[in-house]
């Protein structure tokens, strides 16, 4: 069992020996067929031991308790330097950040990161690594733009995240490289939608960025014996690798929506922008086959809703750009949601059960 994004990957939340996981598709396949009654069926997995014991929830409120708790005290440690920020002298707020940041960073070292106290208190010393570089070029007004922020965030912190062996730490890396970017880009570019156009700007950078990331551990984990020590330690960063995926499908969407709502912007510029929305659709085509195969249901259904995010939009501009009645446009465009929500719903649905008909096989 895969661990959660944030939980420790030493303890999953329920145990799962082999009679249970054998056992589990059989007992729901029953209760499908209606052959057990819903109390039978729980009495049946309590049995095989594959329902959470208290031993489990006890593991995961530690986890989600500690996490919070972090997340908590770190946003009450920025909250209070920003209140007090006329009170206190530049050398108090300095202090007490560095020194907060250091006890979280000996935590880390005094509890280790074999435990999830000391994986907690490491993503905490990384939080508060980015708020001492925000509160220094506040205070010293260095006239930085904010991307370099966010990039010597991620750069200082990337040691940290190499050791902590946590999915969170992975994301939060991934989406500070994702933002310092989005800045980078908008500052060197006249506009958001200017990220499409290729030229000396940087083009489909986020794109590219997020591609090579979750392409690469993709391409990695499937060339990789299942039994290799690479496919072990990329199977632990599996979350991180459905992030990554996630964060291509949101590019992927936002870039092909751009296209099709702003035709006229790139009417009288170069081909570029209609290759590369090109590319974006094979990649996304490419996508869903990949995740239909591998059987990953949550990257399945980021899919379905970029397929119809994209042909809402194409409805959207086909109806109300060419003197359609608006009326009767809104009405095919809500009836095309309904419909295509639904039927991607089903088709999950049956495919999430012929699956696990196939794991009784």
């Amino acid at each position: 069992m895969m661990p959660l994004a944030g939980q420790s990957e030493q303890t999953p939340l329920a145990s799962q020996s082999p009679v249970a996981s054998s056992l589990r598709p059989v007992i729901t396949h029953w209760l499908q067929e209606k052959q057990l009654s819903p109390s039978a069926a729980e009495r049946a997995l309590q049995l095989s031991g594959d329902l959470p014991t208290s031993a489990d929830w006890k593991r995961f409120l530690t986890t989600v308790f500690l996490f919070s708790g972090a997340l908590f005290l770190v946003a009450g440690v920025i909250f209070f330097f920003a209140f007090n920020w006329q009170a206190l002298p530049r050398i108090a707020k300095f202090s007490l950040l560095q020194g907060v940041l250091i006890i979280a960073a000996l935590l880390a070292r005094h509890f280790t990161l074999d435990t999830l106290k000391g994986q907690v208190a490491l993503l905490a010393a990384m939080l508060l690594c980015g708020a001492l570089l925000a509160y220094f070029g506040q205070t010293y007004q260095t006239g930085a733009d904010p991307y370099q922020l966010f990039v010597t965030w991620s750069i200082l912190i990337f040691p940290w995240v190499l050791v902590s062996r946590l999915n969170t730490a992975w994301c939060l890396w991934l989406g500070l490289l994702n933002l310092g970017l989005l800045l980078y880009l908008e500052r060197v570019t006249l506009g958001f939608f200017d990220l499409l156009e290729l030229g000396n700007r940087l083009p489909l950078s986020l794109f590219g960025l997020n591609l090579v990331v979750w392409g690469g551990a993709e391409i990695i984990l499937h060339r990789s014996h299942p039994r290799s020590e690479v496919a072990a330690n990329l199977n632990r960063y599996r979350h991180f690798i459905r992030f990554a995926g996630l964060l291509l499908l949101a590019v992927l969407t936002v870039g092909i929506l751009s296209f099709i709502i702003l035709p006229k912007y790139f009417a009288d510029r170069s081909i570029m922008p209609r290759v590369s929305s090109i590319a974006m659709l094979v990649v996304l085509a490419g996508f869903f086959l990949l995740y239909r195969r591998r059987r990953d249901l949550l990257l399945l259904t980021g899919s379905c809703l970029a397929l119809i995010t994209i042909g809402a939009a194409q409805l959207i501009v086909m109806f109300f750009s060419g003197g359609f009645n608006w009326l009767v446009g809104f009405m095919i465009v809500g009836l095309f949601l309904v419909s295509a929500s639904t039927a991607a719903a089903l088709w999950l649905r049956n495919l999430q059960r012929g699956w696990q008909k196939e794991g009784l096989a």
